[in-house]
């Protein structure tokens, strides 16, 4: 009858043990201490790690009586483990995201002769059934990259400084990549809403500020000094939403107040001398002198505007003499 009365006790015990409340605690010990560990632990060194963390906490001992308990625990232990291993490991999501860019590098190709991806995913909603599909594909693919990368950047933000400076060294360069692709979409859908301004402010996701600040930290001091060819993707990805500023300044140097006019003056001047500064060491994509392009618009659109207030604007010279066309 006492054996019964424990048995039933400890099968009470075992129905109400609060599981959560253990992966909790768990948690925040060392077998949870960083995502990336996770990855370096074989099943038996979990299972051990998990034997001394159960007993830390007060579950354990190697009372035969426990056992079932532990044994369950452990298990469900393992199983959160297990999830969160498979949700963050980036190989197992690494082919389909190799898809997603490889849709966008198709469509970035194929619109080359529309002004560019960026002026063509801009105006695509505006070019029938056909435009408006493929449109649709582009987003999905570009909201895929964009949750997988966001997921990324706050994961690495909580690890500790050696793990993150490990991770960082070692998917950096495809970052930079999907950002420089995917971001200049964003900034697209940003500037379709009318009256949006001032994106790098007031637009601009964290997890892209967080990538670009990795990668300067990463190259401190930019990669183009030698190169001699421009490159397939601009390297600052915030490039077309300096090219919007850039329009609704001129639309000020045109008709603002004085004021305005002054302010107006002063961006195009620091807009010239960056574009510039992108254009000498080859950092910016060709695509931008496409003819149907923002950049190209804007340029022919105020022209005679900023080469009447800008005469020695270096980026007037450059563009009003035609040398852009030997860029490529």
């Amino acid at each position: 009858m006492e054996m019964n009365l424990n048995s039933q006790h400890q099968d009470n015990r075992f129905l109400a043990f609060d599981y959560e409340q253990v992966l909790e605690l768990l948690k925040h010990r060392v077998i949870f201490k960083g995502t990336s560990q996770l990855f370096h632990y074989s099943v038996d060194q979990l299972q051990a790690g998990i034997d001394l963390q159960l007993e830390a906490i007060g579950i354990g001992g190697q009372s035969s009586n426990m056992n079932p308990l532990r044994t369950e625990v452990k298990q469900r232990v393992k199983e959160s483990f297990d999830k969160k291993k498979d949700a963050f490991d980036p190989g197992k999501k690494l082919n389909k995201m190799k898809e997603a860019m490889a849709w966008l590098e198709w469509y970035k190709k194929v619109t080359l002769k529309e002004g560019g991806y960026y002026d063509s995913f801009k105006r695509s909603e505006y070019r029938g059934r056909d435009a408006v599909k493929s449109r649709q594909e582009i987003v999905k693919h570009q909201r895929i990259l964009t949750r997988y990368w966001k997921t990324m950047v706050a994961e690495v933000e909580k690890m500790p400084q050696r793990e993150e400076t490990a991770f960082r060294t070692r998917w950096l360069y495809a970052g930079t990549n999907y950002r420089r692709m995917v971001e200049p979409l964003d900034i697209a859908e940003y500037y379709m809403k009318s009256g949006n301004t001032d994106y790098v402010n007031l637009g601009r996701s964290e997890h892209y500020k967080k990538l670009e600040e990795w990668r300067k930290e990463d190259n401190p001091s930019g990669s183009g000094n030698y190169r001699r060819k421009s490159v397939s993707l601009t390297e600052d990805s915030c490039f077309w939403a300096y090219v919007e500023e850039a329009i609704i300044n001129s639309k000020r140097l045109r008709e603002g107040s004085l004021e305005e006019k002054e302010n107006a003056m002063a961006y195009l001047v620091k807009f010239g001398g960056n574009v510039m500064t992108m254009i000498w060491s080859y950092s910016v994509s060709s695509e931008i002198f496409q003819p149907q392009s923002s950049f190209m618009n804007w340029w022919q659109e105020y022209r005679q505007d900023i080469l009447r207030c800008l005469s020695n604007f270096p980026l007037a010279n450059y563009m009003d003499n035609e040398v852009y066309r030997s860029y490529a």
